[in-house]
Parts: C-alpha cells; sequence; structure tokens
C-alpha cells in the first residue's frame, strides 16, 4: 500500500488558556485533548537528566511527535506541557480506531516520506532520543506515555599521560575520530533505519573527549591521537581488541569509557568492563606513541 505523509506544525505560541495544558473554554469537548508523558530511560543527556542518563522533559522542551493510522503520518512539533494537541487536529477520518505514537528529541529540521536524517557531527543537540512506536486507541482520555532512550552510541575518551609524556603533554593532545556522521531514522516507528556511508572528522583537544556516533562497525572508525609533532593512528576495532573481548559494533544506547595511557612504545588496554547509559565498554590501558 502506498503511504501518504502529511505534516502538521502546530503553533509555537498559543493562547494563555492552553499554556496549563486543559482544554481552552470555547474548544469543544468532542476535540479530545490528548495527554502526553515523556521520559528518559536511563541512558540520555538532553532535558533534565541524571548522571546515568535518565530523567524527564521540562515544561516547553520541544518534542516531535509521529502518530500514523490508515496509511498516514502526521507530524506534530510539540512544546512539552506547554502546547495543547488534540484529536480533532491530527485529522484522522472516523473510521480509524487505533494509531501509533512515535517521537524524537531534538526536533528534526525535515521531515521527507516519513523519515528524516540526523547528522552527529552537525547537529547542534547530539544526542538523539527517540521513543519507539507504540498502539494507541483514537479518543482515547488516557495518558500517553512516551519512553525515550539514546537513538546513538556515547564514546568517552580519557588521556593520562605514559612513558616519555607529562600532564602538560596530554593537556595539548590531539585527536581526531573519523567514523560515519548520518543515520536515517524512521519517524513512524521511532527507529534508526540505516546509517550512511559518509563520514567525517570528530576533533577534539586535551586529556578528554565525547562524541555521540551513529551505531557502526568498530573496525570503520579510525583514531589519529596527535602530541609532540608524533601521531599514532589506530582503528577501534584493534583498540578494543586487546580487551580480548572483540566489540565488532558501536550499539546505539550504549557508551564506551576509555581510559588510555599515552606513551611512546604502542597503543594498549589494560582491562574493561563491560555493562549498561547502558555501558558497553569501561576500560583503562595504555597508548604507546612511537
Amino acid at each position: 500500500m502506498k503511504k501518504n505523509y502529511l505534516y502538521v506544525l502546530l503553533a509555537a505560541s498559543l493562547t494563555a488558556a492552553s499554556c496549563s495544558n486543559e482544554l481552552p473554554e470555547n474548544a469543544p469537548a468532542s476535540d479530545g485533548v490528548i495527554h502526553i508523558e515523556a521520559n528518559v530511560s536511563p541512558q540520555t543527556r538532553s532535558p533534565q537528566l541524571d548522571s546515568n542518563g535518565s530523567g524527564t522533559f521540562a515544561k516547553g522542551d520541544g518534542l516531535s511527535i509521529f502518530v500514523a493510522g490508515n496509511g498516514t503520518t502526521v507530524t506534530a512539533n510539540y512544546a512539552y506541557a506547554s502546547d495543547l494537541l488534540t484529536w480533532s487536529q491530527l485529522g484522522f477520518p472516523e473510521d480509524v480506531k487505533q494509531v501509533t505514537f512515535a517521537a524524537c528529541y531534538p526536533q528534526p529540521t525535515t521531515v521527507k516520506d516519513g523519515t528524516f536524517e540526523f547528522n552527529t557531527l552537525t547537529a547542534p543537540e547530539k544526542d538523539l532520543l527517540l521513543a519507539p512506536a507504540q498502539p494507541v486507541s483514537v479518543g482515547t482520555a488516557e495518558t500517553v506515555r512516551l519512553t525515550f532512550g539514546h537513538a546513538l552510541h556515547n564514546l568517552n575518551l580519557n588521556f593520562v599521560p605514559g612513558n616519555g609524556y607529562t600532564d602538560s603533554d596530554i593537556r595539548s593532545l590531539t585527536l581526531v575520530c573519523q567514523a560515519k556522521t548520518t543515520c536515517v531514522v524512521d519517524a513512524a516507528q521511532g527507529t534508526i533505519l540505516k546509517v550512511n556511508e559518509e563520514t567525517g572528522d570528530y576533533q577534539a583537544t586535551g586529556n578528554t573527549a565525547s562524541f555521540y556516533l551513529a551505531p557502526q562497525a568498530t573496525d570503520a572508525i579510525s583514531l589519529t591521537i596527535g602530541i609532540q609533532n608524533e601521531s599514532k593512528k589506530i582503528t577501534l576495532d584493534n583498540l578494543l581488541q586487546q580487551l580480548g573481548s572483540q566489540q565488532t559494533e558501536l550499539q546505539g544506547g550504549k557508551r564506551c569509557s576509555l581510559t588510555l595511557k599515552v606513551g611512546r612504545e604502542g597503543i594498549t588496554i589494560e582491562g574493561a568492563t563491560i555493562g549498561a547509559w547502558g555501558d558497553q565498554v569501561t576500560a583503562d590501558g595504555e597508548i604507546v606513541i612511537g
């Protein structure tokens, strides 16, 4: 069946009566206000998040909500706990009794044919949160609860001085992480559909670096470390091989945390634990540059 996509943009500012999430006095009762509650599972960054990434959205946070039914996907840009969204605004025919709700944060710039691209290198807010599709009965007065999770992988690197280098040297260390940059999201399902092949350079200076990366193979990710006019390049899969438990893929909703000692003789990792953001890898090790 050919799918049609209808995009609806809710007004960015509503009347004072609607800001309370109550139905305005002049709105027909049949409109049916949709009550939305959103939270972030233990893995996330943006809105109001704890150290493990869990949390809730604050009033006014901008979400995009995707409501799908009868071959049509309606997109509503929604200010959490501020905007008013009603069933009549969605415009589904009366014979549509069941739809699905999915959502994302931050709001995508463009949704085309039910998908959008998210470039983790250029996006102003890099932690893409997706709430997967869940069934909802049309016209229900029950709260629609959206649970968001991290769609991307969080790679964290911490560098400490080893043989031949000082703390001062480490503070001027440069890092270039080359990786695939862009994922394609199925808006109606709230999932990543695929990762595009184009790559880019994620750059950092100093003793720490943190990147949000699209899920991808570790052998496609290279790290180039520069210090005192010397450099060392290694693929992430080769670095992780030294854990004794090869990680072939960076998984969405997980993070790798590596503490690496930078010396002049090679790159090694001394130990690691694999857990949950969820942690995929946490490790201490040694990098030797020579």
